[in-house]
Order: C-alpha cells, then structure tokens, then sequence
C-alpha cells in the first residue's frame, strides 16, 4: 500500500497541483489578449500612391491587451495596448511594428458630448513608390453619446451600426501619401481550438490526480 500510495499519491497530485498554479498563473494573462478582426474598402488615396494603390478591398486584424491600465488613470487613455496588427490593402501586406500605438476611449466628453474609440500603431511593410508606412489608425465615432457607458477597453467588438462615423487611415512617410477608407465588419476571432481543447485537457488532468488522491486516501481509512 505504501509503494501505490507513493506512486499515485505525490507522482500523481504533485505535477496536479503545479498544473493547477501553472492554469491559475497563466490564465489571467492570457485572457486579456483580444483580437478583433475586421473588413472595409479603400475610399481615398493621397499623394505619390495615387493611382498604383487604387479603390479594392482592405482586411486585416489587431490585438490588444484588455487587462492594460490607463496611461492617466481615470481616463481612457491606454497607451502600448497593441500588440498585433495585419493589414491586407488591396492585396498589398502590412504589419506591426515596435513603436508608438495605444488605443483612446472617450465616453461622452464635456466639450463634445461623442463616444469614440481609436486604436492606433506603428506598422511595417514594403514601400510603394518610394514611400514606406508609418502608421495605421482605426477611429469609431457616435456623436450622440450613447454608445460607451464608460471609458474601459472593449472586450468584444461593438456593432459597426452604432456608430455615425468609423473610419481607417494608413499614412506612409512623406506630405499627403495616405489611403484612408471605412469598415463594412468588425468581429472577435476565437481561440484556437487547439487551445481551448489544451487547456480542457490539462484541467481534466489535475481533477484527475486529486480525484485518485482522495481515492486512496478513502480506501486507506
């Protein structure tokens, strides 16, 4: 009995308790991270990448950190929030990059009385007609206030519907080189399931060794 105990008993509910600190540590962290992925068209292009860029389609996705505190607090500034960005412009690929990027959340200001969110980063990618990119920015607006009913992180895409005005811009390096068009769906992206059938997978071990734990411990008295 002593040697099954051993066995089943400390090789069994030890990895299950490190398995349970590992989920218990992890899963606040990993939770936080979004990714809202979206679709539009190209409405106006300025400067050098007028015509090679063209009207066509756009997509992409971007991922932030929803667990980000405000840079002010009390405010719904969020600094280095972003962490992902995939632009598809017409064909043509752009990405993240180290750099400035944040997203505001404004509810309802004094002044103005409008709901907005912006998210913003720095973005890399190949040059077009001499000119590189710098920037992406993704604006929502609502001038009647009612979106927002408060100034915390979205953590599930708002419909595109409740907004007057949304709007995505992409500047490259340069004056007046920029493409700038509008949304057509916002949506969340899902976990893989790869993931989330991991995570079942580990958390039905530790139940298991701390069921056999008990077991034996039953079985014993």
């Amino acid at each position: 009995m002593e040697i099954v105990k051993y066995l089943f008993g400390r090789e069994l509910a030890l990895p299950a308790l490190a398995l349970s600190s590992f989920l218990l540590a992890a899963g606040p962290s990993e939770a936080g991270l979004v990714t809202f992925s979206f679709n539009g068209s190209i409405g106006e292009v300025g400067g050098v990448l007028f015509p090679t860029v063209g009207s066509g389609p756009m997509s992409g996705d971007i991922t932030f950190d929803t667990a980000t505190t405000p840079t002010v607090p009390n405010t719904g500034i969020y600094l280095n929030s972003v962490s992902g960005l995939n632009l598809n412009i017409n064909g043509r690929m752009f990405t993240y990059a180290t750099g400035a990027n944040g997203i505001f959340v404004l509810n309802s200001p004094p002044l103005g009385g409008t709901d907005s969110v912006t998210a913003f980063s720095t973005v890399t990618g190949g040059a077009i007609n001499g000119v590189l990119p710098v920037s992406f920015q993704l604006s929502l607006s609502d001038p009647s206030g009612n979106v927002f009913g408060d100034a915390h992180l979205l953590t599930a895409p708002p419909s595109l519907s409740s907004f007057a005005r949304n709007q995505w811009r992409l500047d490259f390096g340069g004056t007046g080189n920029y493409v700038i068009g509008s949304l057509a769906q916002l949506t969340a992206v899902p976990l893989p399931a790869a993931v989330l059938l991991f995570g079942a997978g580990l958390i039905s071990l530790v139940g298991l060794g701390a069921g056999g734990l008990r077991n034996l411990r039953t079985s014993k008295v």
